[in-house]
């Protein structure tokens, strides 16, 4: 049974409300880790929510194809972008078998899981939907982001033609955030995230038969620290596609141009 979509009441909205997010960010990275794979390569955006990053990788000659739970969220994709092509499913079940070379999770989508054993799952299913030598390139926010900019607080940000108010709350226990968005004084929607350990990802990414490649701190793609509020997740399906010593140049490719 498929659950409640939590953006019904944001989805024609979503593009305003994210126009500060840094796309071109996620999109590079994602070129410079998929060099190693053949010309091509077929892309899966789990999560792609309206699109907005496949449609960057689009305009670079990729083959991809979206999916997000939201039935809205495609709708506003396929209303909005010629090019998009993404269907409705749910990452813990995945139509797909063997048929991506890459496979992208962004924006903490993966945070939107909010219980463990549905993580297990939607990592196993990532492994599945990739061919043998797939990369797989997803993040997730820490507590540290949580706690610094989202626990408790209250604010509200002009979008231009439409206003939004958020509240947000943290419970440190259960590692749950609950935040919720109103447009204007009408449209009401309820989001929430769980906080994961680097252990319970990286238990995850060997459960569902997949290497980790590494973890990130998004910003200056190093080691994660204390204070990192973004992580970077690269894992492979073996045989893992690029040998250390090259992988060892993509990461210091990546710093780079982060630099």
């Amino acid at each position: 049974m498929m659950r409640p979509d939590p953006f019904a009441d944001l989805a024609r909205f979503y593009d305003g409300m994210m126009a500060h997010v840094d796309y071109d960010r996620w999109a590079l990275k994602s070129g410079i880790l998929a060099e190693p794979l053949e010309p091509g390569f077929r892309h899966l955006d789990i999560a792609c929510g309206t699109g907005t990053l496949m449609d960057r990788l689009r305009r670079q000659g990729w083959r991809s194809i979206g999916m997000d739970l939201s039935k809205a969220m495609v709708a506003e994709g396929k209303r909005n972008r010629a090019s998009f092509t993404g269907v409705v499913a749910d990452m813990q079940a995945l139509p797909f078998v063997n048929s991506f070379e890459f496979a992208t999770c962004l924006f903490d989508s993966l945070n939107f899981v909010t219980e463990l054993a549905g993580l297990r799952q939607a990592f196993s299913e990532i492994a599945k939907c990739l061919i043998p030598g797939g990369l797989f390139y997803g993040d997730i926010i820490t507590e540290r982001m949580v706690l610094a900019h989202f626990a408790g607080q209250e604010w509200t940000e002009e979008n231009g033609q439409f206003k939004t108010t958020w509240s947000s709350q943290y419970s440190r226990t259960e590692r749950l955030a609950e935040t919720a968005v109103t447009i204007n004084r009408g449209h009401h929607s309820s989001v929430r995230e769980r906080i994961y350990t680097l252990d319970e990802i990286e238990s995850c990414i060997r459960d569902a038969g997949l290497e980790l490649l590494g973890f990130y701190d998004a910003i200056t793609w190093k080691k994660p620290r204390k204070r990192s509020i973004r992580i970077d997740i690269v894992a492979a399906k073996p045989p893992v596609p690029v040998t250390k010593k090259r992988y060892a140049d993509i990461e210091r490719k990546v710093q780079l141009w982060l630099c």
